[in-house]
């Protein structure tokens, strides 16, 4: 079992009379033989049944819970998009007597407790499993363990019964913990699938394909209408989004193809797909974006459009040629994510109050820094969201659109044409706005025309490529922009990092290490005031110990003492200091409160902590 030891749930079987000690020495020679769990042997030997061992864990958590560490303390303020109703631990009542057709409870149970039978998973389809809600979980001989967000759902019930032939036994678990599981386990099955699919000998079955470009070889077009490859693309983009990824990378290896998912920040491997199918795959990918599939020594950007689970889901290509071929990165924009709150991003109530203040004047500049990848664009989209209504006409240049808001005019720059940020900016500003986004300021002629509408009544929302806020005003006269024009439009600078967050159901209260209290540059005394966590791992994470991600900000808002300061041209660090006696809290500083809300880990906030801050 995942997190049960076997001994004692043995031990438990037999003292509560439901398992002699013939049947489970039996099992573990069964055990031995196959290599499976005690639990699996149990059940196949029809020694227990689904809900004999359920009444066994729940008799175990009982009889545990005094000794269980005590809960983890509650951050004092709100946890940014937190998972609500984290499921405690136990499992199922037993029943008073044994079902004759199926069996139905109300207390929760953890997934945690059970081992997940890829058998039981395999006898349900994930569209069933979607519908209702629910995971197969174990399977034996006429019965099968199914844990159901509603367990008295009987239209549920029946559907397992008459799609598995055998009868349902039911456990109530958490909905969104069911969800995730649900995710994980279907797509392990289609990994597997994906791989056979990828290997398979018989390719005769073709399928309708968009019209594809003349000039290339003839073999290659055969390749691109069989099934396979159309269907391993199909697959890699599903499991991606419903993992959550935000990068898709296939990567041409010297004997096989790489797929790695971009997963919380984290690039991890999806699959290895044979070299047999590397130039049918990522032409496939080609296609769909409209980039030139004759053309492979060039590198090429493209889009396309899809729909995962009734989600709307943008796609951006980037293929570029490597040694072992093209490699093909698709950037998941899923529209469905973008109008979440401040707050769900990771914004303390002091800080949002700040922040908000700023985005709901009638002029000035507000800017949002941090290094590619720390999410500033998801920032502003949720800045826009907050403050768009009809009365304002508000107006964005981007490179590219990443996301479209209802109401928003959206602005696409084309170098091609030259239609460049400067140049679009200068007829926004003849289009009456009120709020403006210029998606980066990347040169001065961009700066200035910001700056110019900053000045004349207008909200400008831009975005800067520094380590911190106040290194933005030194960036900006590195640009060529005059420290007085600076002082007098910018208003605010937000930076931010992401980092990831800990998962809810294994996270654990922790000693610093001394490595860790070194990176994170305090001391040990000042640790002591701080509580530190991570998380174990656990099935509802993959054993990564993080879910999701928000950020870590720092707010610096421009007032007299700094104003003076940028206008007297003083460098970042003296800015710096200028900034925190007027209020400002660091990014390491919103990190560590972090840390001991238990949000996120030491590890993880030194990981994005600027060198030398302090």
């Amino acid at each position: 079992m995942a997190d049960v030891n076997e001994q004692a749930l043995a031990d438990t079987l037999t003292g509560l009379g439901i398992a002699d000690e013939v049947a489970i020495e039996q099992a573990r020679r069964l055990q031995e033989e196959q290599g499976i769990g005690l639990v699996q042997a149990l059940l196949a030997l029809g020694a227990v049944t689904a809900q004999d061992v359920a009444q066994a864990v729940q008799h175990m958590s009982r009889t545990v819970a005094p000794q269980a560490e005590a809960p983890l303390m509650e951050p004092s303020e709100p946890e940014p998009a937190e998972p609500e109703g984290d499921a405690a631990p136990g499992t199922v009542a037993a029943p008073h007597e044994r079902p004759s057709r199926r069996t139905r409870t109300r207390s929760r149970a953890t997934l945690d407790s059970y081992e997940i039978s890829p058998e039981a998973v395999a006898a349900v389809p994930r569209a069933l499993a979607e519908e209702y809600t629910l995971l197969p979980l174990q399977v034996s001989e006429g019965r099968i363990l199914v844990a159901m967000a509603d367990p008295s759902n009987v239209f549920a019930l029946d559907a397992v019964r008459d799609h598995t032939g055998r009868r349902v036994e039911a456990i109530e678990v958490e909905e969104e913990e069911l969800r995730q599981a649900i995710d994980q386990f279907y797509a392990a099955m289609a990994r597997d699938r994906i791989q056979l699919t990828a290997g398979a000998k018989d390719l005769s079955a073709a399928v309708h394909q968009q019209d594809v470009p003349t000039g290339i070889d003839a073999e290659l077009l055969q390749v691109l209408d069989l099934a396979p490859v159309v269907k391993v693309v199909e697959q890699l983009v599903t499991d991606a989004v419903r993992m959550n990824a935000s990068d898709i990378h296939i990567e041409p290896r010297s004997d096989n193809v790489q797929v790695r998912f971009r997963v919380d920040g984290r690039l991890m491997t999806y699959a290895n797909l044979p070299k047999s199918m590397q130039q049918g795959v990522v032409s496939r990918v080609k296609i769909l974006a409209e980039e030139d599939i004759a053309e492979t020594r060039q590198p090429q950007d493209g889009r396309f459009a899809t729909q995962v689970d009734d989600r709307a889901i943008d796609l951006r290509v980037s293929t570029l040629p490597t040694y072992w071929g093209e490699k093909a990165v698709l950037r998941i924009l899923d529209k469905s994510r973008v109008f979440v709150s401040l707050t769900q991003l990771g914004f303390r109530p002091d800080m949002l109050e700040q922040y908000d203040r700023l985005t709901h004047v009638r002029q000035g500049m507000v800017l949002v820094t941090g290094p590619t990848g720390s999410g500033k664009s998801t920032t502003l989209y949720a800045t826009l969201h907050t403050i768009n209504d009809e009365s304002k006409n508000i107006t964005t240049v981007e490179d590219p659109i990443e996301y479209e808001i209802h109401g928003v005019n959206h602005t696409q720059v084309h170098a091609a044409i030259d239609l460049t940020f400067a140049r679009a900016l200068r007829s926004i500003l003849r289009q009456d706005p009120d709020i403006i986004l210029v998606g980066e300021i990347r040169d001065v002629e961009t700066g200035e025309m910001a700056f110019r509408a900053a000045l004349t009544g207008h909200l400008v929302l831009s975005t800067l490529h520094t380590n911190d806020a106040p290194s933005a005003a030194t960036r900006l006269v590195d640009m060529g922009i005059e420290p007085y024009i600076i002082a007098s439009s910018v208003t605010g600078v937000l930076a931010q990092r992401l980092v990831r967050r800990i998962c809810s159901r294994c996270r654990e209260q922790v000693e610093p290490a001394a490595d860790e209290l070194d990176r994170l540059q305090i001391t040990a005394e000042q640790a002591q005031r701080i509580r530190f966590h991570r998380g174990r791992g656990c099935q509802y994470c993959r054993n990564v110990g993080y879910t999701g991600r928000f950020a870590l900000y720092e707010l610096m808002v421009v007032n007299d003492e700094v104003r003076e300061g940028i206008v007297r041209g003083v460098d970042a660090s003296e800015l710096r200091k200028i900034a925190i006696r007027a209020g400002m809290k660091s990014l390491k500083h919103d990190g560590l409160v972090k840390v001991h809300q238990g949000v996120t880990s030491a590890a993880e906030v030194a990981a994005v902590m600027f060198a030398g801050e302090n």
